[in-house]
C-alpha cells in the first residue's frame, strides 16, 4: 500500500495503512452487520466508529455516577429514569443505550440551556426542577422548550 493510504476494514479483517493484515476470528467476522465508510454495526448492538485512517477509534467510556433500580445519574450531571427492568446495555463517550432501545445523549444541544426532564408513573420533574405529581394513568406525551402536555390535556409552562 502507499504512503498515507487509509486502512480497509473488511469482513473478515483489517488491511493496516502499513500493509499488515488483521485476521477476526470467526465469531469477529459473523457479528459485522453492516461496514461503511465511518463505522461499523455488529450484531450484538455496538457501534464501532472508523477515524479517518479507517481505523476503530478507541476512546474512554463515560462514567455512570449513580446507578439504581429507579435511575441513573451520569457524569455530566444527566439523570435518566429507568423503568422497571431496564438498564444500561452498552456505555460510549457519546452516550449510552439502555436496553428498552432508548438512547441517552451526553453532549447536550447547544440551543437549549434547560436539563433533560425525569419522567415517572407517578411524577414529572420539569427541565426547570419544577415537580408535578401524575394521577393515575396521566402521562406526560408531547414535551417542548417551554411547557409539555399531559395525557389528560393538562398543560404544564416552564419556568426559569
Amino acid at each position: 500500500m502507499a504512503v498515507g493510504a487509509n486502512a480497509k476494514f473488511g469482513k473478515h479483517g483489517i488491511v493496516m495503512p502499513s500493509g499488515v493484515n488483521v485476521q477476526f476470528t470467526h465469531d469477529q467476522a459473523e457479528n459485522i452487520l453492516l461496514i461503511g465508510s465511518s463505522g461499523v454495526i455488529t450484531a450484538d448492538g455496538k457501534h464501532v466508529q472508523l477515524d479517518a485512517d479507517g481505523l476503530p477509534v478507541t476512546r474512554a467510556k463515560r462514567d455512570v455516577l449513580l446507578e439504581g433500580p429507579s435511575g441513573v445519574i451520569f457524569e455530566d450531571g444527566q439523570k435518566r429514569y429507568l423503568p422497571p427492568g431496564v438498564k444500561i446495555v452498552l456505555m460510549l463517550e457519546t452516550g449510552a443505550i439502555l436496553s428498552n432501545g432508548d438512547n441517552v445523549q451526553f453532549r447536550k444541544k447547544r440551543s437549549s440551556p434547560l436539563i433533560d426532564s425525569i419522567k415517572g408513573p407517578s411524577g414529572y420533574i420539569t427541565p426547570t426542577g419544577q415537580l408535578f405529581q401524575l394521577p393515575p394513568d396521566v402521562e406526560v406525551v408531547i414535551e417542548g422548550h417551554s411547557g409539555a402536555v399531559l395525557s389528560d390535556g393538562t398543560a404544564i409552562q416552564f419556568f426559569e
